[in-house]
């Protein structure tokens, strides 16, 4: 597949309002193209719109829940209607919750809120846009972020991280699907280690009733030191890195070093057991 063009290209980009997001909208509208700012606060949506068209790029903004299906086809709607095709999607949109707890010490509501927004999300992206992009016949990609806790085991942020490998397997089949079909669409999983973001105040977006703040969390008891990828990278540092995976077509796209002792780790623990198939 040859190598994706943003020189005019449009791309939409979920959670764009600030942090990783709108360090990514930034990078692509620098190339030349149209991007489409998207997020669930209208006025951090324009800000960065704003920004870019300062800067002399193009930049729309809108204001969408991605946990809404119905909102998600209506945006979709309103940028085929605008532009009449889309390049790249960027399903960013993320959130998390503090504190840590355990697994145990979750509400079902806690875990229910955080799929909606971090794989439902997606997924709503995906379905909303993708079968139009498939239609286009041109070369596009999607962008699909992940975290590093998916490549490591984090306690006491299970539900993060279950949201998480949602999107990571659904990402990675996906891009082979479209191999298959010989849709000339490329595929990217982005996977953050600590970014300084938002995010750690995202629960501000959430119904008052199921708040943290609003219930007696316990807090996770960490025992576990700090990992690499727990060092912290600005933003702005990410959204080259975005550029050069799609540009490149990348499967895989990580802001920090690969955790490959813990990887190759998991590789021997899957062949334990003298391939007994329960691996005991």
């Amino acid at each position: 597949m040859e190598n994706i063009s943003l020189d005019n290209a449009v791309s939409f980009v979920t959670g764009a309002g600030s942090g990783i997001g709108g360090s990514i909208a930034r990078e692509l509208a620098g190339r030349g193209g149209v991007v489409v700012v998207a997020d669930i606060e209208m006025d951090a949506a324009d800000r960065i719109a704003q920004d870019i068209r300062r800067q002399g790029g193009k930049a729309e903004p809108m204001q969408v829940d991605v946990g809404d299906t119905h909102a998600m086809q209506v945006v979709a709607d309103e940028v085929f209607a605008a532009y009449g095709r889309l390049d790249v999607l960027v399903n960013n949109a993320g959130v998390s919750m503090r504190p840590f707890r355990a697994v145990w010490d979750a509400s079902f509501n806690d875990f229910e809120w955080m799929m909606r927004i971090n794989y439902f999300g997606v997924v709503n992206g995906l379905l909303s846009f993708l079968p139009r992009m498939r239609a286009q016949g041109t070369r596009g990609h999607i962008v699909n972020t992940s975290s590093f806790v998916v490549l490591d085991e984090v306690p006491g942020h299970g539900m993060y991280s279950a949201s998480k490998a949602a999107v990571d397997g659904i990402s990675g089949v996906l891009r082979a699907e479209l191999e298959d079909q010989g849709d000339p669409i490329g595929v990217t999983v982005l996977y953050p280690g600590k970014v300084t973001t938002r995010i750690a105040t995202s629960e501000r977006l959430r119904d008052t009733v199921g708040r943290s703040d609003a219930r007696v969390v316990k807090p996770y008891a960490r025992v576990r030191p700090v990992a690499p990828y727990e060092e912290a990278i600005e933003p702005d540092l990410v959204g080259p890195m975005v550029i050069e995976a799609i540009e490149k077509n990348r499967p895989h796209c990580l802001t920090h070093p690969a955790p490959l002792e813990i990887l190759e780790r998991r590789l021997r623990l899957y062949g334990a057991g003298d391939h007994d198939p329960c691996g005991a």
